[in-house]
């Protein structure tokens, strides 16, 4: 089970995986991240053992998201395409449900929160509330 929650991500234990965004993470510990990569670390890895997680995404906007998993180094992933963003609204459900079904098919968190990452990209560069559609995602995929 996954979960993106917007508010008090800290409730929810023992699920396999969270997606939280970075404001999420600074209100649920109380700090400010900034650029701090250091503070970002701390705190992903500190959410990852206190919610019994086995792989946390913090995703950072025009910075691109962290995969967290036990007993290995954060994993920062770029922003897929621009930075050129239309509208940001459903993307963090655009990346919850790219990265569930990633999981769901047999993908490692690293891998899904990569394909998560180009679903995630390609929706803010649409309008309004969009979705991605498979051809959209395997073109994006093919052309990275």
């Amino acid at each position: 089970m996954t979960v993106d929650s917007r508010y008090d991500v800290l409730s929810y234990t023992g699920v396999t995986a969270a997606t939280p965004n970075e404001p999420e993470i600074e209100a649920a510990f109380g700090q400010p991240i900034g650029d701090n990569l250091e503070l970002l670390d701390r705190l992903g890895m500190k959410m990852l053992r206190r919610q019994s997680l086995q792989a946390l995404v913090i995703t950072r906007g025009r910075e691109g998201m962290v995969v967290f998993e036990p007993h290995q180094k954060p994993r920062r992933l770029p922003i897929f395409g621009s930075d050129q963003v239309a509208d940001v609204t459903g993307a963090g459900d655009t990346v919850v449900a790219a990265f569930t079904l990633a999981l769901a098919a047999g993908a490692s968190f690293v891998h899904a929160a990569m394909l998560a990452n180009c679903a995630g990209g390609l929706v803010v560069m649409k309008s309004g509330t969009a979705t991605v559609a498979r051809r959209e995602l395997e073109e994006a995929l093919r052309n990275a």
